[in-house]
C-alpha cells in the first residue's frame, strides 16, 4: 500500500509542478478569448474520447450533452502461452459508448464491447459479444474557469463473454472488453486545464480500483495519466496506464502501457482518433506468460449532441452583456487585485515547493531502507523455499507411477488398457477404471501440454482409418476431461489413421501393435521443471 500511495503522490506532485510552470503563459490565452464557446467544441464521452483514448477527464459534460462513441482496436498475439490466444493470432474488438448529462454535475455512460479474431486456434470460441459496462460520473461544483477539477466515477462490467480472452492476472490491453463475470469498479478523477479548449493544455490523473463480485479474483489497482495538447482542430495526447493487483503490487511486470494518439477535430462536435497501445511491462520469470504483447493499433470516432444548446446560448449572451458593464466600472479595482493575488500565489507556491522538496527527500530515504529490508529477508526466504522445494521432489519423484514415470523421462505414454470395439470408436466399459487412474496422474502436471494420438493398422481406406484414429483419440480425450474438467485446457485430440506404424503390418501381432492410442508431450522442455529430462 506504501509503494501505491507513494507513486499517486509522485504523479500527483509532477502534475502539480508542471500547473505551476505553465501556468501564467496559458492562463493569459484563456483570459483573452471573446467568450465561451470553442470552435471546435470537444466530443466528450464517459469513455474517454475527448482527447485520450482511455485516461477519463473528471470535467463534466453539461446538461442536455449526448455522445456517441466507438471504438476498434487491434492486436497480433506475437507469444502464446497457457490460457492465452494461439502465436499469430489476430484480435479485433469494437467498443460502442453511450453518454449523456444530467446535470452540470452528474453523467451518466454506458458501453458494450463484441470481439472477433482470425487464426485463433487456442480456444473454443474466438468472436462474440464481449463486456458490457454502465455508471455514473459526478464532478464537484468548481468554478467554471477554474484551472482544477476533480471527480469520481463507479461503474459496473458485466462480463457476457464466453470465451474471456485472457485469463492470467489481469494480462491483456482488452481484460475490460472480454470478460466474465461482474466487477464493481470506484474510480477518482483530477484534471488540469490551461489556456482555451480550442488552444491550451490539459493533464489528467485517473486512480482506480476494481472488486470483483461474482467470482474470487484479486482486487485490483488501476493508475493512469495522460496530457493533451489542444492545437485548434488537432489534439495531440499520450497517457501512461498501469494494471496491478492491491495484494501484490508489480508494476513492471503487470500490464503498463504507452499511448500516444492523434485527434482530429470539426466545428461540427465530431471527432476521428488513431493511436497505438505500446507495451512497457517486462517479461516476467521464465516460462510465465508476459503481461502484453508489443503493441496495439486502434480508431475511434465520436458524435456530441448538445440537446440544450440553443437556451444555453440565450443564457450567454445575456451574462455576457452583464459582464461587460461590469467590467467597465471595476476595471481599476480588479488589475490591483490580480497584482496583489499573483504576489501571494507566488509566495505561497514557492513555500509549498520547499515544504515538499523537504518530505520527498524523506520519503526517499525510507523506500532505499525498506526496500534494501525487503531484499534481504527475500533472499532469506528464497533460499529456505528452494531448500525445501529440492526434498519435496525427491519424495515425489519415488511415489511416482511406473506410467509417471515413462510418460515423464519420455514424453509418451502408451495407453494399453484401453480398447474399442472393432470399427467402432466407443469406449469398452473395461477402459474406464484405467483411464480414471491416467486422469488423476495427468492433473499434477497442469504445465504439460498433452495431445492424445490415435492410431490404426492399414486394414481399410486410408480415409476411414483417420476417421476412425480422430474419433477414437476424441472419445479418450473427452472421457478424460468428463473425469478430470481441469484437463479441457492443455488435452488436444488428434488422428493419425495408419500413416505411424510402430511395426510391420504383414502380421497379425504387427498389426495388433499399431491399433494404439498414445499420449504425447507436446512442451517437452516442461519435462524438466517437474525433474525428468528428456531421452
Amino acid at each position: 500500500m506504501f509503494r501505491s500511495n507513494y507513486l499517486i503522490s509522485r504523479l500527483c506532485a509532477g502534475t502539480m509542478f508542471l500547473t505551476i510552470c505553465l501556468f501564467p503563459s496559458m492562463q493569459t490565452v484563456r483570459a483573452e478569448s471573446d467568450d465561451d464557446i470553442p470552435v471546435y467544441s470537444p466530443v466528450i464521452n464517459g469513455q474517454a474520447l475527448r482527447g485520450l483514448s482511455s485516461i477519463e477527464s473528471a470535467e463534466s459534460m453539461g446538461a442536455g450533452r449526448i455522445t456517441f462513441g466507438l471504438m476498434s482496436p487491434w492486436y497480433r498475439q506475437d507469444k502464446g502461452y497457457l490460457n492465452t490466444p494461439n502465436a499469430g493470432a489476430n484480435l479485433y474488438t469494437l467498443a460502442g459508448a453511450f453518454s449523456y448529462g444530467v446535470n452540470s454535475n452528474v453523467d451518466l455512460f454506458a458501453s458494450i464491447a463484441g470481439f472477433t479474431s482470425n487464426h485463433y486456434t487456442s480456444a473454443g470460441k474466438s468472436s462474440g459479444l464481449g463486456s458490457i459496462r454502465a455508471g455514473a460520473q459526478g464532478s464537484l461544483p468548481f468554478p467554471r474557469h477554474s484551472f482544477f477539477r476533480i471527480g469520481g466515477q463507479t461503474a459496473i462490467i458485466g462480463g457476457t463473454s464466453g470465451n474471456q480472452i485472457n485469463t492470467n492476472r489481469a494480462d491483456g490491453y482488452n481484460y475490460f472488453e472480454t470478460r466474465t463475470g461482474y466487477d464493481v469498479m470506484g474510480k477518482l478523477l483530477q484534471t488540469f486545464q490551461f489556456g482555451s479548449e480550442d488552444w491550451g493544455f490539459k493533464a489528467h490523473l485517473n486512480e482506480a480500483s476494481v472488486i470483483g463480485i461474482s467470482k474470487k479474483i484479486p482486487v485490483l489497482l488501476l493508475l493512469g495519466t495522460g496530457v493533451q495538447a489542444n492545437l485548434g482542430f488537432v489534439v495531440v495526447g499520450t497517457e501512461l496506464n498501469s494494471r496491478t493487483q492491491f495484494g501484490d503490487v508489480s508494476f513492471a511486470t503487470d500490464p503498463l502501457w504507452l499511448t500516444p494518439s492523434i485527434s482530429i477535430r470539426s466545428p461540427f462536435n465530431m471527432n476521428v482518433m488513431a493511436g497505438a497501445d505500446i507495451s512497457l511491462s517486462k517479461n516476467r520469470s521464465e516460462g510465465e506468460p508476459r503481461a502484453l504483447e508489443p503493441y496495439r493499433v486502434f480508431g475511434a470516432m465520436a458524435f456530441s449532441m448538445d440537446m440544450l444548446a440553443g437556451r444555453r446560448a440565450a443564457e450567454l449572451a445575456k451574462k455576457k452583456q452583464a459582464a461587460q458593464e461590469k467590467t467597465a466600472m471595476e476595471l481599476n479595482a480588479d488589475r490591483s487585485a490580480k497584482e496583489v493575488s499573483a504576489l501571494t500565489k507566488k509566495s505561497a507556491n514557492d513555500s509549498i515547493a520547499l515544504v515538499n522538496e523537504k518530505q520527498y527527500g524523506l520519503a526517499e530515504r525510507d523506500l532505499m531502507q525498506k526496500k534494501a529490508d525487503v531484499m534481504a529477508n527475500q533472499a532469506t526466504a528464497d533460499s529456505l523455499a528452494l531448500i525445501q522445494a529440492a526434498g519435496e521432489l525427491a519424495e515425489e519423484k519415488e511415489k511416482r507411477s511406473d506410467a509417471e514415470k515413462q510418460l515423464l523421462s519420455t514424453g509418451e505414454l502408451l495407453l494399453d488398457a484401453v480398447y474399442f470395439s472393432s470399427g467402432k470408436s466407443n469406449l469398452s466399459i473395461n477402459s474406464k477404471p484405467y483411464l480414471n487412474i491416467i486422469g488423476k496422474m495427468l492433473l499434477k502436471y497442469p504445465k504439460l501440454q498433452i495431445e492424445v494420438a490415435g492410431h490404426t493398422d492399414n486394414i481399410g481406406e486410408s480415409d476411414y482409418n483417420v476417421d476412425l484414429s480422430q474419433g477414437r483419440a476424441d472419445a479418450v480425450r473427452g472421457y478424460l476431461i468428463e473425469i478430470a474438467p481441469m484437463l479441457g485446457s492443455y488435452l488436444s485430440a488428434r488422428g493419425y489413421g495408419e500413416s505411424m506404424p510402430k511395426t510391420d503390418n504383414d502380421t497379425m501381432e504387427g498389426r495388433q501393435t499399431n491399433r494404439r492410442v498414445e499420449l504425447h508431450v507436446l512442451n517437452r522442455s516442461v519435462l524438466q521443471e517437474y525433474g525428468m529430462t528428456e531421452k
